[in-house]
């Protein structure tokens, strides 16, 4: 019987953990977005943007600078880790404008089954406000 709650406990911890490894750094900024919403993306060029390549085994994402025109994205390019940055274009699969919607790309995907997105994490609204709740009664009523 011992057997049985040691090897369920076992299984429960390695569940909890496998579980853990599905929430992606693109599910975290893409809960961000959903919660807060975005400001709407200028043209121009971007700094402070998450580029997220998903592939079928692994997720990552990377610090990019993003041109912007039209309400589309025209260039991309990765940051490395000494701060330099290298342009890199895609091939897509489908001939699409990049749109951006709510601070975010439209998902593409690229020959190499690679899912890019990207996101204008800069045009993120702040935080809601949240009412103050009032104090409990601190004195005798009776």
């Amino acid at each position: 019987m011992k057997k049985l709650y040691i090897l369920s406990a076992l299984l429960f911890i390695s569940t909890t953990f496998s579980a853990q490894e599905l929430f992606t750094c693109y599910d975290e900024w893409k809960k961000v977005f959903e919660n807060r919403g975005a400001f709407f993306v200028n043209d121009g060029e971007h700094d402070k943007v998450v580029v997220v390549v998903e592939t079928e085994k692994a997720t990552n994402c990377y610090t990019a600078s993003v041109g912007v025109k039209g309400g589309v994205v025209i260039s991309t390019a990765l940051y490395f880790d000494d701060d330099s940055y290298e342009a890199v274009e895609y091939e897509f699969k489908e001939a699409l404008a990049w749109s951006i919607n709510n601070g975010m790309s439209k998902t593409r995907i690229t020959v190499d089954d690679e899912m890019i997105t990207i996101m204008f994490t800069d045009k993120i609204k702040p935080k809601k406000k949240k009412l103050k709740s009032a104090p409990k009664p601190n004195f005798d009523l009776n």
